[in-house]
């Protein structure tokens, strides 16, 4: 299967958590013939005062984690993540075997002269740190989905920087629960667009919609989205995701939406018509 690598930011201990995974292992994982936990180290030189790399040692340790990937043989190691976390990029592999002396990984890091490197293992044949640790939950993975949405905005022309209507979707609710749920947005200073029941054949549910004005920053997003998952909980269903207007920078709307539903492929990000976006 073809690596999948996505991006996201958390915390840990206080300190920013970057992470590169790859999500194409999780229904595979783990594999018993790699239970042998890698961690290939390098300490950054000259982090950011919170403990990241910068844009100018980016390129210098992109080419070195290259080197390395290189000595990766396919059949016996598996590169799962990259973390940048406390002044040191990890590399996080799992392999069938402990790093004996003469591995290929060793010698290319062994040719490392403008980083202090160093490789710790274990034993975690469940691949718990890939599994339950590296693998986003169900908020990080709608923050991988806003950040892909986010581009696709400044593909067509909107810098995000305007206030945008954001919509959020709650699916997976009764009758009781959706219209709790009303009242907690509506308490909590969002919008409520709709409360609707949906399906067919038996098989029906409520959903509701709401509003919040903001510009479509990021970490604005990552405080919303938190608020919404905790209420859609407490109500019994989940959040889905949300739509928004496309705005140009020069002021006028082209009448396109952009969809951070979660469910779905990469195709469910595309820009479309907003008479055909998701309710």
């Amino acid at each position: 299967m073809r690596p999948t690598f996505e991006y996201y930011m958390a915390k840990l201990d206080d300190w920013p958590f970057e992470v590169r995974v790859d999500l194409s292992l999780m229904e595979s994982a783990p594999d018993a013939a790699m239970p042998i936990r890698w961690h290939i180290r390098l300490e950054l030189n000259h982090p950011t005062v919170d403990g990241l790399c910068t844009a100018e040692e980016q390129a210098l340790l992109l080419a070195i984690q290259e080197e390395i990937q290189a000595a990766l043989t396919d059949d016996a190691c598996q590169l799962v993540a990259v973390v940048t976390h406390r002044n040191a990029r990890t590399m996080v592999v799992y392999s069938s075997e402990a790093p004996e002396e003469g591995h290929p990984v060793l010698k290319a890091l062994s040719r490392v002269e403008t980083h202090e490197t160093r490789v710790i293992h274990e034993e975690d044949a469940s691949w718990t740190e890939y599994r339950d640790f590296l693998y986003p939950n169900a908020s990080l993975l709608h923050q991988i989905k806003d950040r892909r949405v986010l581009r696709e905005f400044e593909r067509n022309g909107d810098d995000c920087s305007e206030v945008h209507c954001i919509e959020p979707r709650f699916v997976g609710l009764n009758e009781d629960g959706a219209h709790d749920l009303a009242k907690s947005l509506a308490k909590a200073g969002f919008g409520v667009k709709a409360v609707d029941e949906i399906g067919a054949n038996g098989e029906r549910e409520w959903q509701v919609t709401a509003a919040a004005q903001s510009p479509l920053a990021l970490s604005i997003l990552d405080d919303f989205r938190q608020k919404w998952i905790d209420m859609a909980e407490q109500a019994g269903g989940r959040y889905d995701g949300w739509s928004a207007e496309v705005v140009p920078v020069t002021g006028s709307n082209n009448n396109h939406g952009v969809d951070g539903h979660l469910a779905g492929g990469e195709e469910d990000y595309d820009v479309h018509d907003s008479s055909a976006r998701r309710a």
